[in-house]
């Protein structure tokens, strides 16, 4: 039998999240035989292969449903509201009856297949399983700022807005300027306002020396397309940024596959968002929000789920560990996910005898 990964690089910008999601799919694999571009299922045309479908779908709903020669395992599957009309069609339905129970990511998802009559439940995240490979027992000093949530006003007035905060506050310049030469944007100007714009939000919330010595991350910009140009070099580098994230004392990110991962791992994590967001985005999130430490920005400050004290700013020393209860759920998913390949192993033993 042939096993493959979901890979998204026929994007205009490639997420390195999706890689991340891949990685948690490999742990599960006797082998990898190729990849699969998860916008081109139904175009699939190779060998029959075995592929765990967990992720987002999808950006191009012609391509939908994926090819006869994929036998699937649906894991971790969310359907945006984006998308719903397509899922949502009479064959699109008949195909995930054929393989249900369908697990799905959050409970928009499973609420939106459960009202169809598919057999669907609500499995949460793949990458939750990552500690299974990659937890480190060893912690370093280090504290990682992944694409935080920034509030921001229309592009124009935020610009100058932070030019006069900047010159008002000389003593927030050598701070700013330091976290601008960590950011990862080629342009100056560019890094400079976001480094004035994240600085004034960030220090009501964390010490000035965890601002200062914090390392910056993307997992979404074109430098994931440019530097690395397959998709097993972009699996590697997914590979690379979750050893980061295995030896990290706190992460603080926007993006939930890499808290999600964070979790997994057992790194002290922070889910930044606007409290605000789009049902688009706001539709990813039922019954995952639940696992997090969250830090929640209104127009006119922000909130937390947990205990929070200006007296005692966040940093490495502060940080509170992560809930678990999460972790129920990785366990359920790590065994669907060794069924789904124990079947292949019986079969073949079958037929050797």
């Amino acid at each position: 039998m042939n096993y493959k990964l979901l890979a998204v690089s026929t994007l205009r910008q490639v997420n390195i999240g999706d890689y991340i999601q891949a990685l948690a799919a490999a742990q599960f694999l006797p082998h990898i035989d190729g990849f699969i571009q998860r916008e081109r299922l139904k175009d699939y045309d190779d060998e029959e292969c075995k592929v765990i479908m967990n992720g987002w779908y999808m950006h191009h709903p012609e391509q939908w449903p994926p090819s006869e020669k994929i036998n699937p395992l649906f894991v971790s599957l969310h359907i945006n509201v984006s998308a719903k009309d397509t899922f949502l069609s009479e064959d699109s339905i008949n195909y995930l009856k054929r393989f249900q129970p369908i697990g799905c990511r959050d409970y928009y998802t499973r609420d939106l297949l459960i009202s169809k009559g598919v057999d669907a439940y609500f499995s949460a995240c793949l990458t939750l399983t990552l500690g299974m490979s990659y937890q480190s027992n060893e912690r370093e000093d280090k504290c990682y700022f992944v694409d935080p949530f920034l509030p921001k006003k229309a592009m124009v007035v935020d610009e100058i807005y932070q030019v006069l905060w900047f010159l008002t506050h000389p003593n927030a310049w050598n701070a700013i300027g330091k976290i601008a030469k960590k950011l990862p944007y080629k342009s100056t100007v560019k890094k400079s306002l976001y480094a004035c714009r994240f600085y004034r939000v960030y220090i009501k919330i964390f010490t000035k020396k965890t601002l200062i010595e914090a390392e910056y991350l993307s997992q979404r910009n074109k430098g994931y397309r440019t530097n690395f140009k397959t998709d097993k070099e972009r699996l590697d580098e997914a590979m690379r940024l979750v050893n980061k994230y295995a030896k990290a004392r706190m992460v603080v990110t926007s993006r939930i596959h890499c808290a999600l991962p964070c979790l997994g791992l057992e790194t002290p994590v922070i889910l930044t968002e606007d409290y605000e967001q789009s049902e688009r985005k706001a539709c990813r999130m039922g019954g995952i929000h639940d696992f997090f430490h969250i830090i929640s920005f209104r127009k006119n400050g922000f909130e937390t789920n947990f205990p929070f004290y200006k007296s005692k700013k966040l940093s490495i020393s502060t940080v509170s560990i992560n809930k678990d209860s999460w972790k129920e759920y990785a366990s359920k998913l790590a065994e669907t996910c060794k069924d789904f390949i124990s079947k292949d192993n019986e079969y073949i033993t079958l037929n050797r005898k």
